[in-house]
This record gives C-alpha cells, sequence and structure tokens, in this order.
C-alpha cells in the first residue's frame, strides 16, 4: 500500500511537471514536496492556492478541512497541532509525507462525502455503450448498489455519442461513462467539448489519481483490452468518487 502512495505522489509531480505548473519532481526536503520554482518564499503561514476560499479551515471542534485536490505537508503547514481529524475532498491525492505526518501526531483522516450526500440527492450516470458486442447488464447491475441513478444508452457513432454525453455533463451532478473498442479516438473526441475531462481507465489502482488529476466527469472504458473485473472496479471507484471539480491550478484550460 505504501508503494502506491508514492508512485502516485510521484506521478502528480510529473504531470504538473509536463504542464509547466510545477518545478521538476525531486525528493523531499524534510518530508515535503520540492517547492515549485515560481513560488515566493516561505513564510509563517502555509502556501496555498489561491481561491474564492481557503484551502485549509480549522475548526473548534479539533477538525481541519482542506478543499484542495492534492494534499501536500506544505499546504497543511503547522495547522495539525491543533486537529484531530484532517477532513479532504473524496477524490484528493494525500502524500505519503502527510501520512506519515498524521499518524505521528494521532491524526484521523476523512474523506469527506460529496455535497450532494448531505441533501440526499442522487448522481445521474449515463452508461453509453458503443456497438453491440458489449452487453451493458453486467456492468449495470455490478452499480446498482451504488448511490447512483442509471440510465443505459447504446450508440453506433463514436463522434454522436460523445457530442451527446458531452451535453449529458453539463448537469452539475451527471458523471458519464463510456465503453468503446477505440479508448483514445472517444478521449480526443470527448475532450473537444467544453467543462468535458474524460478519463481512460486502465487498471483500478491508479484511476483514483488520474481521475483526481483532472477532476474528471467521464470515464472511457475497453472492454476488449480489460477484464471484466477490471472494468467493474474502475466503474465502481470512479462512481463513488462522484462529481468532482476541476483542479484550480487547470481550470483556464480545462473549463
Amino acid at each position: 500500500m505504501a508503494d502506491r502512495s508514492i508512485d502516485v505522489e510521484k506521478m502528480v509531480r510529473e504531470v504538473l511537471s509536463d504542464l509547466g505548473l510545477a518545478g521538476p519532481a525531486g525528493p523531499d526536503v524534510a518530508g515535503q514536496p520540492q517547492a515549485d520554482a515560481q513560488s515566493s518564499p516561505p513564510t509563517s503561514s502555509p502556501t496555498r492556492h489561491e481561491t474564492t476560499a481557503p484551502a485549509a479551515s480549522p475548526s473548534t471542534s479539533g477538525e481541519l478541512v482542506v478543499r484542495s485536490s492534492v494534499v501536500t505537508m506544505a499546504e497543511l503547514g503547522d495547522e495539525l497541532t491543533r486537529v484531530r481529524r484532517l477532513v479532504v475532498p473524496p477524490q484528493a491525492l494525500v502524500t505519503p509525507a502527510v501520512r506519515d505526518e498524521l499518524a505521528r501526531r494521532n491524526v484521523t483522516l476523512v474523506y469527506d462525502r460529496p455535497a450532494r450526500a448531505a441533501s440526499g440527492a442522487k448522481v445521474r450516470l449515463v452508461l453509453t455503450v458503443l456497438g453491440s458486442r458489449f452487453d451493458p447488464v453486467p456492468l449495470g447491475n455490478a452499480l446498482e448498489n451504488e448511490p447512483i441513478e442509471i440510465e443505459t444508452r447504446r450508440a453506433d457513432c463514436l463522434v454522436a455519442a460523445t457530442d451527446e454525453l458531452a451535453r449529458e455533463l453539463a448537469g452539475p451532478v451527471s458523471l458519464g461513462l463510456l465503453v468503446s473498442t477505440y479508448p483514445a479516438v472517444a478521449v480526443c473526441l470527448a475532450n473537444r467539448h467544453r467543462g468535458v475531462r474524460a478519463v481512460w481507465g486502465v487498471d483500478a489502482g491508479r484511476l483514483a489519481a488520474d481521475a483526481a488529476s483532472v477532476g474528471a466527469n467521464l470515464l472511457v472504458l475497453d472492454p476488449s483490452s480489460t477484464s471484466f473485473f477490471q472494468l467493474k472496479q474502475m466503474a465502481i471507484r470512479f462512481v463513488r468518487a462522484g462529481p468532482a471539480a476541476c483542479p484550480q491550478e487547470l481550470r483556464q484550460r480545462l473549463e
């Protein structure tokens, strides 16, 4: 499990570095990720992305709420000295350095439930299958116990299917699941639409990191190269994460 976390942290650094959003990946210093090349010198308060609300907000109940999609020690600063619980978004990536510090301080890590759960509203999932060879019923059955409403469709044209999914995803509580043997084409076509952030699911172990890195709202699955067990696991994890906001540092390009 520890090795998987390390891989996730490395991947996030490398992705942000490749996109020019962070300095090159490097070793941690005193348990913290290397600072961005363009970041300001350290101050007494933790460095946070500019948002309309604070990234971390401690409460009098001993709980610290963090709204960032990637939680690092630089994000938390010395806030952990006063809390017993750290609450992060459902799809947040928590670095190994943070997890180690939480364990050392006996602080409980809690993944917050999406806002939709508080209101009792269900997420609407549109499951689109391209062609007639793949039977969507078993995949739909695997998701029947999840708090979602599933609508299953078939399509013969990948262009039309991605166009239709893009219109559906304009809703604030919608997710899309597209099953196609042409996943690369599907991802490219889908991501041409404003507000669509599609990812290609290739492995259940890395799906959470891939989806969280862009705030994915559309998952593309290829039944010809992936076992049904993997398809089912990826679909379940994608749905349980719920609709996610695009990371702050990527909104200018992806929204």
